[in-house]
């Protein structure tokens, strides 16, 4: 039996107990359970692969129609699922909608069930709208927003239920858009914008299974004339949250002025537009049945009770807060850049305005599952009918040689459309609808996977935006800036930099030319991004290369302040290196001293006693006060410098050392007789010379300061647009904007009733502007003129660009601050209107800031 598997039967009557473990038996799933598992995600996933839809259609609704209404399990996966479908992805509503009539052919009471859980549903968002209750998630796109996509499946069930009840619900919507805009009090009523395009866009939709109705074109065309006879479009420019300032590269286009236009444009010629954008699956929509109305009738909310929602500004959701201010079509690649086409479809057509609000549906709704969305809004175009988008991943060398030979065929890119429309979210003004990560790392992960196809497609938008820096807002070039370093950093910081060499070699004389400065933040923003200093230095080319130094001052105004501590004792420049404490360096006759207060720092709050420290500032005092200035000054520098050395390896060792040396600090500060906001101009000047090699750990370092109430937020400000040898760091430096974004923005969020921040954010601006228009010495319009990289200019024609330059900054940044920060500067307003006379003489500024004033209450 050697080798052999010998097999026991024993018995417990024999005596024999049988010790090997008991592991519980593999349960068996209930076969309505096993059912779902095998069915819903050929649902989840039906109409991805076009060759198994009929088949794919035909077994699901074969087991629908066995099993729905035998099992409430079986009921809830599949409506949850449909739900979910609908409004997640709603590019395969059309699918859902073929299914459930398929479905109701075989069975009538699951079709009908199916039909009333929507029309439940549609009421469920509708009175969600005026819920103050209403939670709100990262992925959810808004009640309203449900309400269209709901309307939309809805409506393309018209072979199965009554056309007048459905026509009849788009009536309801639209009276309601109406009677909102009629008891606005002249301004701008958003929820009713909203409305009334998403039910317009959503017409097309009834005739998906149903183009040779009679009855649906009568009753549609009756529709649209009640429409246009009772809803009159009135747009609302607000040049505040425009995304250049100037030279617009396109003239922009409001959802709600072209709407109408598109969806008549669509129906019109026999329906030739949505017969070659919609399929034709009537071949499988074989035995309908009509009758099935919905349960009651749809009673919409009361106008006077929905009008303290209708400004969408409480909350509502990602795509409904989009039209609180009026939605405007975002372009990136336009026509007949790269030939006598256009790679994106229009605005101005149905089905460019029904791909783009699909494709941000979707972005917005999956947010939870970025890979899903990356997959998807890159093969869009499988669900609609062939020949609308060229062939995936096609070069624009490729298309525009196609084109010259067959100018019939398409010239859409699907990669343009679906990376517009997120460029289009990341540059949302007036606030972004998800945080920044989602949107870079999204759009990361579609250049991940087709990278071949979609690198050049960046690299388009890469140009656009740098072609348009001189007009861009002064927020969306700090977007702009976060998103190209995001990206080079992702992809081994590989660009292209020669394409902008004669910029450089143009202006690097410059201090406020909007290209050097991007040129000088990005390569710096990439040397923070990476640990690894020679892949970024590799990437430059020569003209670049001079930019690789990261300080915040140049070397010779740091020297400058650390020898404006001493009198009759020369500093040598040697010693001033990159995060190191000057003042520890054996040079100075104190250096031992300076060892002791570090040896304090280091030592554990229950060992600490604050007179020890005095001492020591005392004996450098009593030993070496003549070769020092300003005593005081010196002090507290050497305090602060000496402590932010101590805890300089991360963000989170400063902060313990900060927050463990904060009683100290304030005893010492207390006995400096001064005042508070010249201690705490000195200690934030003492971090940032501090960090002068990395700018962005100073202000986030500041901020702890801030925090432990050693500073305020004004401090931090005021030292951000203070002007060092009439050049303001606070217009161009990127961690000094972000600084100033991330301190009003703290502000904010707090609530508090203390304005004087915001206050002194936009005096200061105006002071700066006004000082750079005296320095220009004129009374008209300041608009830098378009200068060419190949112009020389002498040294005088540079500096009077420059001051241009420089004054277009300021009065843009006040722009995205009155914007940002709308509701804080709405309190400001009367006092800023009565005071505008004294502070600005320059009419053409006070012509701008006045406008803007009367935008704020827009926002």
């Amino acid at each position: 039996m050697s080798g052999m598997k010998r097999r026991y039967d024993y018995e417990e009557e024999d005596g024999y107990r049988d010790f090997r473990p008991r592991y519980p038996k593999r349960q068996r799933l209930p076969p309505v359970v096993q059912l779902c598992k095998d069915m819903l995600p050929d649902i989840r996933t039906i109409g991805e692969s076009v060759k198994a839809f009929e088949e794919d259609i035909k077994f699901l609704s074969e087991a629908i129609i066995n099993e729905f209404g035998n099992d409430e399990y079986f009921n809830n996966a599949l409506l949850s699922t449909f739900n979910a479908l609908i409004l997640e992805q709603p590019h395969k509503q059309p699918a859902i909608a073929l299914l459930t009539m398929v479905v109701s052919s075989g069975n009538q009471a699951a079709g009908k069930n199916i039909i009333n859980h929507f029309y439940g549903k549609l009421k469920q968002w509708i009175n969600a709208s005026v819920d103050d209750e209403f939670e709100v998630t990262s992925n959810e796109t808004g009640p309203w927003n449900k309400v269209k996509l709901t309307l939309r499946f809805l409506s393309m069930l018209t072979p199965i239920v009554p056309i007048s009840d459905v026509i009849g619900l788009y009536y309801k919507f639209f009276e309601l858009a109406i009677a909102l805009k009629r008891a606005g009090t002249g301004k701008r009523n958003p929820l009713s914008e909203a409305i009334y395009t998403n039910t317009l866009l959503n017409i097309p939709y009834l005739f998906f299974y149903n183009k040779e109705s009679d009855e649906l074109k009568s009753k549609v065309s009756e529709l649209i004339s009640f429409v246009e006879n009772n809803y009159v479009v009135e747009t609302v420019d607000l040049s505040l949250t425009k995304e250049y300032n100037k030279n617009l590269p396109y003239q922009p286009i409001q959802w709600v002025e072209v709407v109408l236009s598109n969806v008549k444009n669509a129906l019109a010629n026999d329906m030739d537009e949505l017969r070659n954008l919609f399929p034709d699956y009537q071949h499988i929509l074989v035995a309908t049945n009509t009758g099935q109305g919905f349960n009651d009738p749809l009673i919409m909310p009361d106008v006077e009770k929905l009008l303290p929602f209708s400004g969408l500004d409480k909350g509502l959701g990602s795509v409904d807060s989009m039209w609180k201010t009026p939605r405007t079509a975002f372009q990136v690649y336009l026509p007949n850049v790269v030939g006598d086409f256009s790679t994106v479809v229009p605005i101005t057509t149905y089905t460019g305005m029904l791909f783009d609000d699909i494709t941000v549906d979707i972005v917005e709704s999956l947010e939870f599952n970025r890979h899903e969305v990356a997959r998807q809004v890159v093969t869009l175009d499988l669900y609609f009918k062939p020949g609308i988008f060229t062939e995936p991943g096609l070069s624009v060398a490729q298309l525009l040689a196609q084109h010259n030979e067959s100018p019939e065929l398409s010239t859409y890119k699907i990669e343009d459309l679906a990376i517009e429309n997120i460029l289009g979210l990341i540059f949302k003004l007036p606030t972004v609808t998800q945080s920044f990560a989602y949107f870079y790392t999204l759009l990361v992960e579609i250049c991940q996977n087709s990278p071949k196809a979609i690198a050049p497609v960046f690299g388009r938008a890469f140009r656009l935006f740098y072609n348009n820096l001189d007009n861009m807002d002064h927020e969306l070039k700090m977007r702009y800036l976060d998103w190209f370093s995001i990206q080079m950093s992702n992809f081994n910081f590989s660009w292209k930099w020669n394409e902008w060499e004669q910029d450089s070699i143009a202006f690097s004389k410059s201090f406020y030319n909007p290209k050097i400065t991007f040129a000088k933040n990005l390569i710096r923003k990439e040397l923070r991004l990476t640990s690894n200093r020679p892949d970024v230095e590799d990437s430059l080319t020569p003209e670049f290369k001079q930019y690789l130094d990261a300080s915040y001052i140049p070397r010779d105004k740091l020297r400058n302040y650390y020898q404006s501590f001493f009198t009759n004792f020369e500093i040598d420049p040697e010693i001033i290196k990159d995060n190191t404490l000057i003042f520890k360096n054996q040079s100075f006759p104190f250096h031992e001293k300076v060892t002791s207060i570090l040896d304090y720092f280091h030592k554990p709050p229950s060992d600490k006693n604050v007179g020890e420290l005095e001492s020591i500032l005392k004996d450098i005092q009593e030993s070496n006060g003549s070769i020092i200035s300003d005593f005081n000054k010196f002090a507290i520098t050497l305090l602060i410098q000496a402590l932010v050395f101590s805890g300089n390896r991360s963000l989170s060792h400063a902060n313990k050392y900060i927050s463990d040396a904060k009683n100290d600090l304030v005893t010492i500060l207390g006995k400096i007789e001064l005042p508070n906001e010249t201690k705490e101009q000195w200690i934030t000047e003492a971090v940032l010379r501090y960090w002068n090699c990395n700018s962005q750990n100073g202000f986030l370092i500041t901020d702890s300061f801030k925090h432990n109430e050693l500073i305020t937020a004004k401090s931090i400000l005021s030292f951000s647009f203070d002007e060092l040898d009439g050049q303001n760091l606070g217009l161009v430096d990127a961690t000094s904007i972000e600084s100033t974004f991330r301190t009003l923005t703290e502000m904010a969020l707090q609530q508090t009733s203390d304005f004087s921040v915001f206050e002194f954010v936009f005096e200061r601006l105006v002071t700066i502007s006004n000082e750079t228009i005296y320095q220009l010495g004129t009374s008209e319009e300041i608009v830098a003129p378009i200068v060419d990289n190949e112009s020389t200019f002498d040294d005088d024609e540079l500096a009077r660009l420059d001051l241009m330059w420089k004054y277009e900054c300021a009065m843009g940044f006040i722009k995205s601050i009155l914007r940002k920060y709308s509701d804080e500067y709405s309190i400001l307003l009367d006092k800023f209107r009565s005071g505008i006379d004294q502070t600005v003489s320059h009419e053409p500024t006070k012509k701008q800031l006045i406008q803007w004033f009367d935008e704020i209450r827009e926002l």
